[in-house]
């Protein structure tokens, strides 16, 4: 039977749902403060621009929960972001961000159909329809901030720490965790599929810089074929479907061989979240998505 890490597993699993808590506490504290500092300007956007102001406060939410999270799980978890590789590898990050945009693409499609049914679409709504200060507040928060962040706290932070009981299992968890933060079915069904890609190629990539650039330029992907029916962005497009396609293909064996190897007689997905933080979280976050799902469709 294999045997666990040395260090105290129970411990460090309950501060990744605490951590995660820590982010949601900081995001509804932020957006409370902010709703009363920025009122005078809400006010004023009656005259001016009302979605650039509500964009630009989302956006500075986000950098300053990022920061503070980063900073605590640094400390909690005893690891330095220096301490992360940052090489450039192209061949991995174009190998990466075709398999998210395929991903993404098929479950666009599906999404589509389903909501001909009543259901709601499960493709996230990344358009740039407003005015050049709100295209560009969201274009920093979607294609800058996000990558940075997201992957810094979930694959840089979460993933490196529950890989060192199971790589499969930590791919798993951290990618239901980055979905459900999501805190909608729009986003978290492909976030989550999007993560298991993010998650796989780090691991294998060994550098975070990959992941970075595969998310900033999935996100971008989207913004454009959002923004703009042009011709050369829909060939580009349909190019990274096709290839993420072929990519999958030919990784699949690859991918078999690792589930393989990683299986282990230790169950820590029941280990996991029968830490209290973590199934808070899981239910928190599961009942916010289905009120939410439920509201949207009456």
């Amino acid at each position: 039977m294999e045997q666990p890490p040395k260090f105290m597993p129970d411990k460090e699993l309950s501060k990744v749902g605490g951590a995660l808590w820590l982010y949601i506490i900081m995001q509804l504290t932020l957006s409370f403060l902010f709703s009363f500092v920025a009122m005078p300007l809400i006010m004023y956007s009656l005259y001016y621009d009302y979605s650039a102001i509500n964009a630009c406060i989302e956006m500075l939410i986000s950098f300053i929960s990022g920061i503070i999270l980063l900073w605590f799980m640094s400390s909690s978890f005893k690891q330095n972001i220096k301490d992360l590789k940052f090489t450039f590898k192209p061949k991995e990050t174009i190998d990466t961000v075709s398999m998210m945009y395929f991903l993404n693409y098929a479950i666009g499609i599906i999404g589509a159909l389903l909501s001909k049914f009543g259901l709601p679409d499960t493709s996230p709504d990344f358009s740039l329809n407003g005015s050049l200060l709100y295209n560009t507040f969201t274009f920093i928060s979607v294609v800058v901030l996000a990558p940075i962040f997201e992957e810094l706290i979930f694959r840089g932070m979460i993933l490196q720490t529950l890989s060192k009981y199971n790589k499969m299992f930590a791919i798993v968890v951290t990618s239901l965790l980055f979905g459900l933060l999501h805190l909608n079915i729009t986003q978290a069904i492909p976030a989550f599929f999007m993560s298991l890609v993010l998650c796989y190629m780090y691991l294998k990539s060994d550098s975070i810089l990959v992941t970075m650039l595969a998310h900033a330029g999935n996100n971008f992907l989207a913004l454009m074929s959002a923004y703009s029916n042009h011709i050369l962005i829909t060939v580009l497009v349909l190019a990274f479907v096709i290839y993420g396609l072929i990519t999958m293909v030919l990784k699949s064996k690859e991918i078999n061989e690792f589930i393989k190897e990683e299986k282990t007689n230790e169950n820590w997905y029941a280990r996991f979240f029968k830490r209290i933080p973590n199934i808070l979280y899981l239910v928190f976050t599961t009942l916010w998505i289905i009120i939410s799902l439920f509201m949207n469709m009456f």
